[in-house]
């Protein structure tokens, strides 16, 4: 419970008790945790979502929920995509992307996958049936959790010091499919099996987006973890409505 605990600290701004502490080791091991840490992400996004939408309309309803997201995680991942796209999109050299990917400082590239990133969700999330909304909302958090956890397995880590080096290039394999298999039930049992494809065609996009960050940077870094858990998400979007719309089928 105490890793579960650290997990939510890290990732959220949730307060935790000053005694769960911080241990870097152990932290390792909840990997496996990614997906339930995103559940309650999901719930509580959710939540907020049924709430505006017994006042409001659904456009605000989902336009509260996403802002929600973003205080509850502090943008933290939404801050991993625009430093990578700083970086990556800069046409420079591996030294400067890395080097551009730690300034505080946004760049017009950054600010333009902001902008894209949330209309894109907001849109997707507006073509979703009324009547699947709610759980939708709940397991994007999964899916970007999972991702995460996965695309863990076998990477290195691009610099020497940040948050990521608490895990890229030290997540032992099993910890990545206990991830893995925990997030495919998870939407399994919310989505049905078009869940759990939509999900397998999302590691496959994010493995392609790895290896060319591996190309570009030697490696991954704490910012290109958020940004594949931003991606993962809104790449669902489009993957669940077409499975489950039989555009895929």
């Amino acid at each position: 419970m105490s890793v579960f605990l650290q997990l939510i600290s890290l990732f959220t701004k949730i307060p935790i008790p000053e005694r769960i502490g911080f241990d870097a080791e152990r932290l390792r091991k909840g990997v496996r945790l990614f997906p339930l840490a995103g559940l309650l992400v999901g719930l509580l996004q959710a939540a907020v979502a049924v709430l505006a939408l017994r006042f409001f309309s659904r456009e605000v309803a989902v336009a509260v929920s996403m802002a929600f997201v973003i205080h509850l995680t502090g943008g933290l991942h939404l801050d991993g995509l625009a430093d990578t796209m700083d970086g990556i999109l800069s046409a420079r050299r591996r030294e400067q992307m890395l080097l551009i990917m730690k300034d505080s400082r946004i760049g017009t590239h950054g600010v333009l996958a902001l902008i894209l990133f949330l209309l894109l969700k907001f849109l997707f999330l507006l073509e979703v049936e009324k009547s699947l909304l709610i759980q939708i909302l709940v397991v994007l958090p999964v899916v970007g959790r999972t991702s995460m956890a996965m695309m863990l397995w076998g990477s290195r880590y691009a610099r020497e010091d940040g948050l990521g080096n608490l895990f890229i290039g030290k997540t032992l394999r099993r910890e990545s499919i206990y991830a893995g298999a925990g997030g495919a039930m998870l939407l399994y049992a919310l989505n049905g099996l078009s869940g759990v494809l939509a999900l397998i065609l999302v590691f496959l996009m994010m493995l392609l987006f790895r290896r060319h960050l591996e190309k570009l940077l030697g490696g991954l870094t704490g910012d290109t973890l958020g940004a594949m858990n931003e991606m993962a998400e809104l790449l669902f979007l489009p993957l669940i409505l077409l499975l489950q719309g039989g555009g895929l089928l």
